[in-house]
């Protein structure tokens, strides 16, 4: 069953009108006819299980029942990714918020291959806030995660969480797992395709983040966040079960 994301609040049996990018998937994409059913989830995070009407190239849906449904990571977890290629930033960010992230934050290092260009800024980020809220979608989340400006190194205590990581390809002591212990938030900064230069390390520490190890591979710039998301909702839901 398709969700959509709705930015008003549902109420069980009034009917709403649905945005026209959901009419036009709806009727012309996935040809959907009257009464069939769909998910909607509110601006407040709500579920509903929807009966649709069309009406010419309008679409409505009607509230049926709530669903209880929690697709969220038990831990808010912030990524600060550093830019990277255009095709591989999208791959990132849609993936990542298939993963459960709660923010993503770009961040511009010494190291970035691409820059964005301030006029490109609010066209980039409509487009990357589609890809995530598809994603969200797909991936039947209750929330569409948070998507922010680009940052510079210096703004980065605005983004600290409970704990805070620094990925780092020359750490090979400290490991994420040894750090984990029911924490509410976690931020993690993941550097660029030529990764971090040592001072950008030094300052991160020196601002509260913890430097860790990946394990014995090096990751491509892509990959590494995705793997951090994955790892830490395996070993905070093996916290919560034990």
């Amino acid at each position: 069953m398709q969700q959509f994301f709705i930015d008003s609040t549902l109420e069980i049996n009034q009917e709403k009108k649905l945005k026209d990018d959901i009419a036009h998937q709806c009727i012309h994409v996935l040809r959907y006819q009257d009464g069939k059913m769909i998910r909607c989830v509110d601006q407040d995070g709500k579920l509903a299980l929807c009966k649709i009407r069309l009406n010419n190239e309008e679409l409505f849906a009607t509230p049926i029942e709530f669903v209880t449904n929690n697709a969220e990571m038990n831990c808010k977890v912030t990524l600060i990714q550093a830019l990277i290629r255009k095709e591989k930033w999208e791959y990132c960010i849609q993936k990542a918020t298939e993963l459960g992230v709660y923010r993503i934050v770009p961040i511009e290092l010494k190291r970035n291959v691409v820059h964005w260009e301030k006029q490109e800024t609010n066209r980039k980020l409509e487009r990357y806030q589609k890809i995530m809220t598809e994603a969200a979608e797909q991936s039947r989340r209750n929330n569409i995660p948070k998507l922010e400006n680009i940052i510079q190194l210096s703004d980065i205590d605005q983004y600290k969480s409970e704990i805070n990581f620094v990925a780092y390809e020359a750490e090979d002591s400290s490991h994420l797992r040894d750090h984990l212990n029911h924490p509410e938030s976690i931020t993690i900064i993941c550097g660029p395709e030529g990764g971090f230069e040592e001072s950008e390390v030094e300052y991160l520490v020196k601002h509260g983040f913890i430097s860790v190890s990946l394990g014995h591979r090096i990751l491509r710039a892509e990959t590494a966040g995705l793997y951090i998301l994955s790892g830490i909702d395996f070993m905070l839901e093996g916290i919560k079960n034990a």
